[in-house]
């Protein structure tokens, strides 16, 4: 009783509050009696949930090869080694299973109240929500996932059936997002306030909804034919200057900033979070902005604060020719590298969207770009998939870049920045920057001197790759699994062979409560139904 009487007084507070309100409404509503949940509520929760987990784990942001461990901390990382155990999968799938639930119980009551737009919004998450579990674990439960105590031990579900069936639920997704849009007596009513993505507008879900259609189609493009699928919406997502935003009204406060900036900047203080001491981004990512002249360098990466080094002797840059550079990362994997101030860190720019430590905790987080769909159209015409042939993705492909960077357009020209060495900021526009960086001589980022397809392909995957820093890890992650590009190396401390990690392994809770159908996997051998090969690679090189 007492949880169903804290649970009505949550939502009648939240009914009549503002955004900025919801981030004092630190209850789980998976513990709440579901009659006295609204689907305001759950959705709230869901979305502000996913806005939390989508960059918040270290796991994900390893395997992507965006960030590594620092010279700072000490320890093991398993993610940089490869001895993953389940119990360091337990988060990534319970998260997921978790909002599912919530999400079939909004679904559940959108349809009770013949609520359509509800209905499709719900719809569009959980088809997140279970892509995201295929894409870390393969085969997965889904046709008995999250459907309570009738299914407490859900049978696995074949990855390869659940996509088709994402596909399928998309569809219907879209669908009631067409005819709450289409009817003039709907009225979005509460759902602007609770709806932390779109603010209730729901033709933006359902661009969001085409978009996640398109990645879903891309993703299994390797393995079925799906270009007529591909070419039918090919128009109907985000437009590429749209970004999908979450902000449910952050201020700088303890626990109320923007989760990105406050996990991996600074807390409500302007002191130095622990992890943007304890995690630092890779050589791979640095060197592809710094070697590339890219001006996104200043806004993805602060410069290292002393020139010299590393004390410990990890490092001898005067022989790799970087003694004078500010902007150098860390070798992925290495377990021992450059202390603190002698590597690059994580930069203010894309953590605040500017160099201000006022603005920056309040700031949206971004979910989704339009630039995103873009890179995804640019493969699609470069294989034939659709029609324009290479002027239409060589059209595509510099569109998505200047799209990319024009999201940190603040960023690009504050002059700001408290610390030395940061580059300069872009002098004209977003535009011209973008266009001289597409047009300089470097074959890996000027289209018109490539001259193969696997070239333009890898300079595709590469400036995905790169828009995706500090967006969504996962996404990067599988795009690179699903293309082998970039082409990334083995970590420095790797344990085992010579092949990079391409899956998680199952958690804990299934080996002890759905012990008939959890499966041993090998995290190296055992492909995602869309990968279709797992070479061996080189080791990453360190600055000896």
């Amino acid at each position: 009783m007492r949880r169903k009487s804290l649970y009505t007084l949550i939502i009648g507070g939240l009914l009549c509050c503002s955004c900025t309100d919801w981030l004092d409404v630190n209850h789980n509503p998976n513990y709440a009696l579901e009659e006295t949940v609204t689907k305001d509520l759950l959705l709230s929760f869901v979305e502000n949930d996913m806005n939390a987990d989508r960059t918040t784990y270290h796991g994900l942001q390893n395997m992507c090869q965006h960030l590594t461990k620092s010279g700072t901390v000490s320890g093991t990382y398993v993610f940089l080694t490869g001895l993953l155990a389940p119990q360091n999968s337990d988060s990534y799938w319970s998260s997921r299973y978790a909002r599912i639930m919530n999400l079939r119980s909004i679904t559940a009551k959108a349809v009770e109240e013949e609520d359509a737009g509800y209905e499709g919004i719900a719809g569009v998450l959980t088809v997140i929500n279970f892509r995201e579990l295929v894409d870390i674990f393969g085969d997965v439960p889904y046709t008995e996932a999250a459907l309570g105590n009738d299914y407490l031990a859900p049978k696995y579900d074949k990855g390869e059936d659940i996509y088709a069936n994402l596909i399928q639920d998309i569809d219907k997704a879209i669908a009631k997002l067409d005819e709450a849009i289409a009817n003039p007596t709907y009225s979005v009513g509460t759902l602007k306030k609770a709806d932390i993505f779109c603010k209730g507008d729901l033709k933006q879900w359902r661009r969001y909804a085409y978009s996640i259609k398109l990645s879903l189609l891309m993703r299994i493009s390797n393995v079925q034919d799906v270009s007529a699928q591909v070419a039918s919406i090919q128009d109907k997502g985000l437009d590429l200057n749209e970004i999908i935003k979450g902000n449910p009204g952050y201020y700088k406060a303890d626990d109320k900033m923007n989760h990105v900036y406050e996990y991996w900047g600074w807390t409500y203080l302007d002191y130095e979070s622990t992890y943007h001491k304890q995690v630092v981004p890779t050589s791979q990512l640095v060197d592809a902005l710094r070697d590339n002249n890219d001006p996104r360098l200043r806004v993805y990466i602060d410069p290292r604060t002393s020139l010299a080094d590393d004390k410990n002797g990890r490092t001898d840059y005067k022989k790799h020719g970087l003694d004078k550079e500010y902007y150098i990362g860390v070798p992925y994997g290495q377990l021992f590298p450059a202390d603190g101030p002698n590597a690059s860190k994580i930069g203010l720019g894309i953590l605040a969207k500017s160099s201000s430590k006022v603005d920056g905790p309040q700031e949206d987080i971004y979910i989704m770009s339009g630039s995103l769909a873009g890179f995804y159209l640019a493969e699609a015409a470069l294989r034939g998939m659709i029609d324009g042939g290479d002027a239409k993705a060589k059209d595509y492909y510099e569109k998505a870049v200047t799209a990319a960077m024009k999201m940190y357009e603040r960023a690009l020209k504050d002059d700001g920045y408290p610390l030395a060495g940061v580059r300069a900021p872009i002098s004209g526009s977003v535009e011209e920057a973008a266009m001289q960086f597409l047009t300089q001589e470097n074959k890996a980022v000027n289209w018109d001197l490539m001259t193969t397809t696997e070239e333009k392909l890898c300079a595709i995957q590469t400036q995905k790759w790169i828009s995706l820093f500090m967006i969504d890890p996962l996404e990067a992650w599988s795009e690179q699994r699903r293309t082998d590009y970039p082409v990334l190396k083995v970590s420095h401390s790797q344990a085992k062979g010579q092949k990079l990690i391409i899956r998680f392994p199952y958690p804990n809770t299934e080996r002890n409560l759905n012990p008939n159908n959890f499966k041993e996997i090998d995290i190296y051998e055992s492909l995602i139904f869309w990968d279709q090969k797992n070479e061996e690679r080189e080791t990453v090189s360190d600055y000896l």
